[in-house]
């Protein structure tokens, strides 16, 4: 009985760690066609998606809207798939 509530307590606690970090488990692939980019004069360029990247360690995406790419923050793009 003592080993169950040990074993109980263990895998608690090791769900716990698991939850409470920000990383992601399971690797899921987005497809989008479609965005809008703001950028610093506050105009706002929309259009079908060439490609567009993100990076796991950084809050930075680059997009590519008819050949031209745009880098900037994450806050700055919206992403859609049509």
């Amino acid at each position: 009985m003592k080993t169950i509530k040990i074993s109980i307590l263990i895998f608690i606690l090791s769900i716990g760690l698991l939850t409470a970090c920000n990383k992601q488990i399971i690797d899921t692939t987005w497809n989008f066609d479609y965005a809008y980019v703001k950028l610093p004069d506050g105009s706002v360029v929309q259009g079908e998606l060439d490609s567009w990247k993100d990076w796991d360690d950084s809050d930075v995406i680059q997009v590519k809207i008819k050949g031209v790419t745009y880098l900037t923050h994450y806050s700055n793009v919206v992403l859609i798939d049509k």
